[in-house]
């Protein structure tokens, strides 16, 4: 989850310069309140998450934008906004919805059924550019306003200010979870409107347990309860996200009790294992991919010979158990194991030098080649930098001499999302933990162009489109086995290197903090134990 709209920097740019009279001081918190402080990587991106697909900034918009459901830790599917799980009419495409009475969002107004109807069609606006809307275009009328061919939502029926139905183009089993993600986060039409493009910038409102006072796109998010929840009442008397972009200044922030909660870097697991520290690590494996991700329009990876020479000259095992220490697990496909559709009979990849300088010859390169790769300065720093430079060593062994080219990151996004990038290392956690969520969401080729592989193939999306529009939980394993071996061992259109474990690091006073399926720290009934924290 890894993605900014293109034209948000002149936005981000002009909300800092509005921001500029907040600094690191209002980020303090009080002594006597339970205020969860959270080192967070800054994504200079907006929250507004129809606009951005990145892990961290669903940290932040999670705690204060609702969707209609939500997926919990055991993957269980849990009603939100709404009275009761719906279930699907005899013909598997018509779902009906109904509204918890009574609902408030931030600014003292009433959720109604014409709110969400407003996020969906924002949602489908060319104008928007919203970039996760493959989640639920199979609703009824959204590719004909994805195509700019209508204003209006065919498939969404307002009953009453409560009570809503949604009709899908055709039967899609896994749309409830679909919908469950960060990106169908239900926003005010009201508010949403007079925030304009300052939306997600300089005003954020929801439905959820914690309300935005101060927002800082340098320095962070301040968050407090919001005590007209219409749920539980949270524990937490409020969030502070502090942004802190170098990761060992984050750990020595930690170190020194100026945050009380972290991702740690799982190259640094093993140190940090040994340590005193030891004990306030947590782990979690999510539903996710590391790969490589080959623009398959740009030179010399437009040939397949060449993208398999690139797989052969990869080590997997090397990567995961000396690059990443042992704490990540080789691929074998681009879906990671348990789930539906993830082939346990298929053999490991193999690496092979030889053979993988034999198509580069074959494909009419016996001298080798060079591919530029981009990525965000600001990366190079992180796991995704050190893994292209380690990929990177590997291919140069067989004549695949790949050049690292840093960019600022409004670049990289504007690069990747116009198809630019010839190479990238790419990490993809899954949406909702579903294969869709992870062939269709990558490698479909109208998705795919906007994730700068520029894979198109008949094939592999029919196969894709079949296994969506089926409810049959074998044929659907089935279909998704087939389409993960197309992309991955004959079309090489996303070459898989690993599926990593995460960790994190949390204050022994931080208490019932979970982490979920997909890399998103959610702070749903997270306590502090004020007594345990003065102690420290």
């Amino acid at each position: 989850m890894e993605k900014m709209n293109k034209n948000l920097i002149c936005r981000i740019s002009l909300a800092a310069a509005l921001c500029l009279c907040l600094s690191l001081p209002l980020f303090a918190a009080e002594a006597d309140k339970k205020i969860l402080r959270y080192g967070a990587v800054n994504q200079k991106s907006t929250l507004d998450m129809q606009l951005n697909t990145y892990s961290r900034v669903m940290d932040i918009s999670d705690a204060i934008v609702e969707p209609l459901l939500r997926i919990d830790e055991e993957n269980r599917l849990i009603p939100v906004l709404l009275d009761e799980t719906p279930k699907p009419s005899k013909d598997g495409r018509t779902y009906r919805f109904k509204l918890k009475p009574g609902i408030k969002f931030h600014d003292g107004t009433t959720l109604k059924a014409s709110d969400v109807q407003y996020t969906f069609e924002r949602m489908f606006k060319p104008s928007t550019e919203a970039v996760a809307t493959y989640i639920c275009d199979m609703i009824v009328g959204a590719q004909d306003m994805l195509e700019g061919n209508s204003e209006d939502l065919k498939g969404f029926k307002v009953i009453d200010d409560l009570t809503f139905e949604i009709t899908l183009d055709f039967p899609y089993s896994p749309f409830l979870n679909a919908i469950a993600t960060s990106y169908a986060g239900i926003y005010s039409r009201k508010a949403c409107e007079a925030a304009g493009k300052d939306w997600g910038l300089v005003t954020y409102i929801g439905t959820g347990p914690f309300k935005v006072t101060k927002m800082d796109l340098d320095n962070g998010v301040v968050t407090e309860r919001f005590e007209d929840y219409h749920g539980d009442k949270q524990p937490l008397d409020g969030i502070e996200f502090i942004f802190i972009e170098d990761p060992n200044t984050r750990r020595m922030e930690y170190e020194s009790g100026n945050i009380d909660i972290m991702t740690l870097d799982a190259m640094l697991y093993p140190e940090y294992s040994k340590s005193r520290l030891a004990p306030e690590i947590g782990s979690y494996a999510p539903i996710g991919i590391i790969f490589v991700d080959p623009n398959v329009k740009s030179e010399f990876l437009g040939d397949v010979r060449v993208r398999e020479a690139v797989s052969l000259a990869i080590d997997r095992r090397a990567l995961a158990d000396d690059l990443m220490k042992g704490t990540a697990i080789e691929a074998r496909s681009f879906l990671p194991k348990g789930m539906v559709g993830y082939d346990d009979k298929v053999a490991p990849y193999k690496r092979d030098v030889e053979r993988a300088r034999k198509l580069l010859a074959d494909a009419g390169y016996p001298n080798g080649i060079e591919v530029e790769s981009y990525i965000r300065n600001t990366a190079m720093n992180e796991m995704t930098g050190r893994i292209l430079l380690a990929v990177q060593n590997q291919l140069a062994e067989a004549g695949i001499n790949i050049r690292v080219i840093q960019v600022d990151p409004a670049t990289m996004s504007d690069m990747r999302s116009n198809g630019a990038v010839p190479f990238e290392v790419f990490d993809w956690y899954a949406d909702f933990p579903d294969p869709d969520g992870f062939l269709y969401s990558m490698l479909y080729s109208v998705n795919a162009e906007q994730l700068t592989s520029n894979y198109r193939s008949a094939e592999f999306d029919k196969l894709l489109d079949d296994a969506r529009a089926t409810a049959d939980a074998e044929k659907r394993a089935e279909l998704y086995k087939k389409a993960d071996n197309m992309a991955t061992r004959v079309d090489y259109a996303a070459i898989p290197l690993f599926h990593e474990k995460l960790y994190f690091l949390a204050k022994p006073y931080v208490k019932n903090f979970k982490m979920v399926y997909n890399d998103v720290f959610h702070f749903y009934g997270v306590d502090i134990d004020l007594a345990a924290r003065k102690k420290k």
